[in-house]
């Protein structure tokens, strides 16, 4: 678990973004799969879910976006 925080840790804020939307995609496909394939209550929770990460990982991106944009104002 320590090896997991400290990884997590030494990534730059645009690489964690990548890995919430990344998250994201694959329960967005989970909640694709069970919808065409089930009729499960759990592809509902998996589309909250990616819609989640999608929504973290965007928004750390559009932040490093704007703080890279305000730093080469100045």
């Amino acid at each position: 678990m320590n090896r997991i925080l400290s990884y997590w840790n030494d990534l730059s804020n645009k690489k964690r973004a990548l890995w919430f939307v990344a998250a994201g995609m694959i329960c967005l496909a989970g909640c694709l799969a069970l919808l065409l394939f089930t009729e499960s209550i759990f592809s509902t929770v998996l589309l909250y879910f990616s819609l989640g990460f999608n929504i973290i990982g965007l928004y750390i991106l559009m932040w490093v976006k704007d703080r890279r944009n305000e730093n080469d104002k100045k």
